[in-house]
């Protein structure tokens, strides 16, 4: 056997290697279904119990984007997140984004079809480009706009569903079955928070504003794409794409020629500058509180117990607010990125002007951080095509004749978040599968030999040993 092995030695390395992947394969596939199997275990207790009226879940409509994670959205809803919606016994609606090709459309669906007065959550399977295309509808409506979401995040790009969910070591957030799983109970065990979008507006764009979770633009953002249409080379992909981006396009500033300034308001926490309608709610707390003396009398006879409501402070003026800043750099900027942070009132920014052609990590890259309220510059027009990502995607757009003819003008980009938030519902940090997997036994020997006495056994092990003994 041996000698028949060395003398094949391509076969056979060819066939442990097709062994061991099939192997590794079976085995995770294995430990997935063993999840989904322990969540619908779960899920069938959990509709088995009853709710008061006014607390249970019963009806939600589930926004599909089946071309999500190039086109496995639907399959992977169908094998582990609809099962759970089913044996939780909830009324599931499934609408397909993916079908609807044009705006009425799709305003059509989430005003009428979808009928939001009856229903108790949306659920949203898809990604950022997902989230980003549907806010400004839900913004537009009062009755959306306070219904809580629920991210399903089987989309290539998650950004803002990270901060939603725990920590985990998958870098894709739809590998972890036990998330998506845990996505689903969040309807019942999690916690809504009101979260923020980033809102882009462009000086020459008479359309509705873009909003999004990222804005990447620059030396790096054209590195990244370029690594990922060289996947095939592995690990030589860096070096190659380094070598290569070198040699094909010049090293420019994102700003323009014209106007080579970034100008940002520092972050505030919430002032009648910002926030006009504080004082409003103010005033309202304060008028509650106040009572006539008849009602002070018929009030000290009953024994009612009052909520307990938060006291809110009196909102002052902030004299920093809105007070605008020029970045200084010592040199012009290569690389801008925005992200949202758990702040509801500021965002990050990170810039770089410092090009490092052999750094592979992005933690890693030479830049400068800085939380703002807001930030607006004028890009340069050259690096729109192929070095600026909204949501880790192309912002591709149909350009008029009018447009092409004011191509060459100067554009003013502003970000700042979205005045409005929405109601997203944040997972719980405990794992069903991990206090499953942690739980300890409530029983000690001698409660098991009590309860022996009374023919009650808890465990079939100790009922056979007695039978044997």
């Amino acid at each position: 056997m041996f000698r028949t092995l060395r003398n094949h030695w391509k076969k056979s390395l060819f066939a442990f290697c097709a062994l061991s992947y099939g192997t590794k394969w079976s085995y995770d596939r294995y430990q997935a279904n063993q999840i989904r199997q322990f969540y619908c275990q779960q899920a069938s207790l959990l509709g088995s119990q009853t709710f008061p009226s006014m607390t249970r879940v019963t009806r939600i409509a589930v926004l599909l984007n089946a071309k999500a994670n190039n086109g496995k959205a639907k399959s992977i809803y169908d094998k582990t997140i609809f099962p759970l919606l089913h044996l939780i016994g909830l009324d599931v609606r499934v609408y397909r984004l993916d079908t609807i090709t044009d705006s009425d459309g799709l305003k059509e669906l989430l005003t009428n079809k979808i009928e939001p007065n009856e229903l108790s959550a949306l659920m949203i399977v898809g990604g950022d480009g997902t989230l980003s295309e549907l806010t400004p509808y839900f913004l537009q409506s009062n009755i959306l706009q306070n219904l809580p979401i629920c991210l399903i995040p089987i989309g290539e790009y998650v950004s803002f569903a990270r901060s939603l969910f725990p920590i985990t070591d998958k870098k894709k957030l739809h590998d972890d079955i036990a998330l998506l799983c845990e996505s689903v109970f969040a309807l019942f065990n999690g916690k809504i928070v009101r979260k923020p979008l980033l809102k882009i507006t462009m000086s020459n764009n008479n359309e509705k504003p873009i909003y999004a979770s990222t804005f990447d633009l620059g030396h790096y953002t054209r590195l990244e794409q370029l690594q990922k249409r060289l996947w095939y080379f592995s690990y030589l992909k860096y070096p190659i794409s380094s070598i290569y981006l070198s040699i094909r396009d010049s090293l420019n500033s994102i700003l323009s020629s014209e106007q080579s300034s970034i100008i940002y308001s520092n972050p505030c926490s919430g002032c009648l500058r910002c926030q006009p309608l504080l004082l409003d709610q103010y005033r309202l707390s304060q008028q509650e509180k106040k009572s006539s003396y008849f009602s002070r009398i018929y009030q000290s006879n009953r024994t009612n117990i009052k909520p307990v409501i938060p006291q809110l402070k009196e909102p002052i003026e902030n004299s920093n607010c809105g007070i605008e800043y020029c970045m200084n750099l010592d040199k012009q900027p290569i690389q801008l990125w925005t992200k949202l942070i758990k702040d509801e009132h500021s965002f990050q920014i990170d810039i770089s002007d410092k090009l490092e052609r052999f750094n592979y990590d992005k933690e890693k890259y030479p830049k400068q951080s800085m939380n703002v309220q807001h930030v607006r510059f004028y890009p340069n027009i050259k690096l729109f095509n192929r070095h600026m990502l909204i949501n880790h995607e192309k912002f591709d757009k149909k350009k008029d004749k009018e447009e092409e003819e004011e191509e060459n003008q100067l554009i003013e980009y502003r970000i700042e978040l979205s005045e409005k938030t929405l109601k997203f519902i944040e997972i719980n940090q405990d794992l069903l599968l991990t206090k499953q997997l942690t739980l300890k036994p409530t029983f000690n020997k001698l409660e098991e030999d009590a309860l022996e006495k009374k023919d009650i056994f808890l465990f079939s092990r100790r009922h056979q040993q007695k039978q044997s003994s």
